[in-house]
């Protein structure tokens, strides 16, 4: 069937007292009459339905992309990956066999490790018994394994390393950190703990405290955990297996196998071999864990379930219960929008807590690990008679986004990392919408939208898509997440505005199921668009991503007598801005709003710098009419006058959000005259005085919300400003 995401009613309460009603569909359209009917809440609408057929993939695509920091030379096809922690859980040794294929001859293996010590003699390739010596280059970051003497032929091979590293563990006690030096190295500024396999302390109901460890490899931190090829254009396999305390409990990627005891009260724990993935979502996990478990039923016809679990610090089981249901409501809907299952058997949230996070920088909220997110307890862990957080809420259906938008298909590097995150912001709104409309209200999300428009005119903004090589990746999405999350979450809802949410939709469902395993590129993710739309989503995807700041949009309209019709004039240019490299020109997705009610639509790709567009009738013309598009329109005084004369139309609160916001960002650069943000100030829905107050709030860059993973880093840097 086809989906009809109807107008949703959202509202925010505040002591049980409703005082905000903010009125937008899924699809972001906006209800342009104050006559709209009572609308159903999420709870009651229908589910949304898979797609009649399930996505087919294009066999004939290349989905491969080649690396950029690591020599294309050695590609590796599949790790076994052991380790064991030291009792203090302080350092640990590691070893691995990886199957690798050398493509031509090479006179050394290159790979990606950090405050990794190699054991000298147990590097070798098989067959042949070749000897391997590790020769740091950049600084430690990057090994040749060099053959004694000779090359090594193109082949097939066993590579056999064996390792000691650490374990992160510094807390912002330690001296070094306090003098602002580094924690053994040039490369990590200050003292940070979730790097690599990392220790926290989890803390009990009861108040006691057990070591435990977990793992975090974005972007390029898993090098600290085993040495390899740790770019997203390497997608091996992986099977792990660790010796740890035998009261412990452990998680990985895959299914965990039946463990071992071996000696002085250790166990040899495994894991079935993952899917094929980049080295930066594997994980491990392991400490005295509570375990919350239940099941998923795909609603695909072929489409198999998932045994979830949930693990979390010992007394808190029946704490992650509202997790647990919000996680089964999450996989239910992105099932059905892509139409694919995860190629897992199982489905795991770490909620891990530490009782010394505030000493700490944990840099993150959560990480998608493929099969196994991690999270943190006190954003996903309600006590008891009390209700999760909006940010636990956000946070678990921006990591289950990311089992297809990250892990299913894969950035092919660091400067496209917003094809993982904008994605995730796009869906987080989508399923909030859905199941928790009391949590989510469209005028905030145009609240937002301008809060990140103010930012994008700053000196400080970034293209959502910029360049940088591994190093700067971690400190890009630090300093840019207002773009790398927001702007690209926005810039996605306008397009589905201007596509439709069927046909985004259906683009979608192809560029998942033909990259599927895979690497994906933004032109990928253009091409795949275009070919649902027929639309130019290469030059409107890119004009937005790649440039910073806003189009301004002069619209004028008059009416043509003659033929009984509104001819539009519409020009761009760059709002003004301090930008250091300002976008000057876009393709715009351009959608206009005119006839009785406002009730008709128009849409237009605008590439150049002036258009006209004739509208049938002679009416008032708006730009926009969902309040969520990524530009800025300026009126003339013509325009701007019939608009008015049209206010029942423009009463749906989402709407008039973004006309006074907008209104009042033009008064203040001084490209509209004051009476202009005064005359859509006297429009007003009808809304309680705070509901007023609240809609009249100005954003400010401070209301943006943090990067999801790197919270705790950006609240640190805030408060040592």
């Amino acid at each position: 069937m086809r989906i009809n995401f109807r107008l949703q009613i959202q509202c925010l309460t505040l002591a049980g007292m409703v005082v905000l009603a903010g009125c937008g569909g899924d699809d972001g359209s906006s209800a342009l009459s104050s006559k709209s009917a009572q609308t159903p809440t999420a709870a009651s609408e229908p589910a949304l339905a898979p797609p009649a057929a399930p996505p087919v993939a294009n066999t004939s695509i290349d989905k491969t992309v080649p690396p950029v920091e690591l020599p294309d030379t050695v590609t590796p096809v599949n790790y076994k990956l052991w380790f064991r922690p030291n009792p203090a859980l302080s350092s640990f040794d590691g070893r691995a066999d990886v199957q690798i294929k050398v493509l031509k001859a090479v006179n050394a293996i290159t790979i990606a490790g950090h405050r990794i010590k190699f054991t000298n003699g147990t590097i070798t390739l098989q067959p042949g018994n070749i000897q391997l010596i590790a020769t740091p280059q950049d600084d430690g970051d990057f090994y040749q394994l060099r053959p004694v003497s000779g090359q090594i032929a193109a082949g097939n091979y066993s590579l056999h390393m064996e390792w000691s590293g650490i374990i992160n563990f510094k807390t912002y006690d330690d001296p070094v950190a306090k003098t602002g030096g580094s924690c053994g190295d040039d490369h990590y500024p200050g003292c940070s703990a979730a790097e690599g396999v990392f220790r926290v302390d989890l803390k009990a109901t009861d108040g006691t405290t057990s070591g435990a460890i977990l793992t975090q490899g974005e972007s390029n931190l898993g090098r600290q955990w085993f040495p390899g090829w740790d770019e997203p254009a390497f997608r091996p396999t992986y099977e792990v297996s660790a010796e740890v305390p035998q009261n412990w409990k452990v998680v990985s990627n895959a299914a965990e196998k039946p463990a071992v005891n071996v000696d002085s009260g250790y166990k040899l724990v495994s894991f079935e071999k993952t899917p094929p993935m980049p080295s930066y979502l594997l994980f491990f996990g392991g400490g005295q864990f509570d375990i919350l478990e239940d099941d998923f039923t795909s609603p695909l016809p072929d489409g198999k379930g998932l045994h979830l679990r949930i693990f979390t610090p010992p007394g808190m089981r029946d704490w992650a219960k509202p997790a647990m249901q919000q996680t089964k409501q999450a996989l239910d809907y992105y099932y059905r929008y892509t139409g694919i299952a995860l190629p897992l058997t199982k489905f795991d949230t770490i909620a891990a807590n530490d009782a010394f996070k505030e000493q700490k920088d944990l840099n993150f909220g959560g990480m998608e690990n493929w099969g196994a997110i991690l999270e943190f307890a006190d954003d996903i862990l309600p006590a008891p008679g009390t209700t999760m957080s909006d940010y636990g809420v956000t946070v678990l259906t921006h990591e289950a986004a990311h089992q297809w938008f990250g892990d299913l298909v894969t950035l092919d590097w660091w400067d496209d990392v917003w094809l993982n995150e904008s994605f995730a912001t796009f869906f987080e709104n989508k399923t909030k919408v859905r199941f928790f409309p009391d949590r989510f209200s469209w005028v905030d999300d145009v609240k937002n939208k301008y809060a990140v428009i103010n930012a994008d005119l700053k000196s400080t903004a970034f293209p959502v898509q910029p360049n940088f090589n591994g190093w700067a990746s971690n400190d890009f999405v630090l300093s840019a997440s207002a773009f790398t999350y927001d702007k690209g979450g926005h810039v996605l809802k306008m397009i589905e505005n201007y596509l439709g949410e069927e046909t985004m939709r259906k683009g979608l469902q192809s560029y998942l199921a033909d990259y599927s395993l895979g690497n994906v590129t933004p032109r990928r993710l253009w091409d795949e668009l275009a070919k649902a739309s027929g639309e130019p989503m290469v030059a409107i995807g890119d004009s937005f991503v790649r440039q910073t700041g806003v189009p301004l949009i002069s619209l004028d309209s008059q009416c043509d007598l003659t033929t009984n019709q509104t001819v539009v004039t519409l020009k761009q240019s760059p709002f003004p801005n301090q930008n250091a490299y300002p976008g000057t020109q876009w393709t715009i997705p351009l959608t206009l709003a005119y006839g009785d009610g406002l009730s008709s639509r128009k849409t237009i790709a605008m590439k150049d710098m002036q258009t006209q567009v004739r509208l049938n009738g002679c009416s008032a013309v708006l730009a926009d009419p969902s309040g969520l598009d990524y530009y800025v329109t300026n009126y003339s005084n013509n325009a701007w006058s019939q608009l008015l004369a049209q206010g029942s139309a423009l009463q749906d609160p989402v709407l008039l959000a973004s006309l006074q916001l907008e209104a009042k960002l033009l008064v203040t650069n001084g490209l509209a005259d004051p009476s202009r943000q005064t005359s859509i100030g006297s429009l007003s829905p009808a809304l309680t005085p705070l509901a007023r107050q609240l809609l009249s709030t100005v954003p400010t860059t401070q209301s943006l919300r943090p990067a999801i993973r790197y919270q705790g880093k950006l609240k640190q840097k805030q408060q040592a400003q």
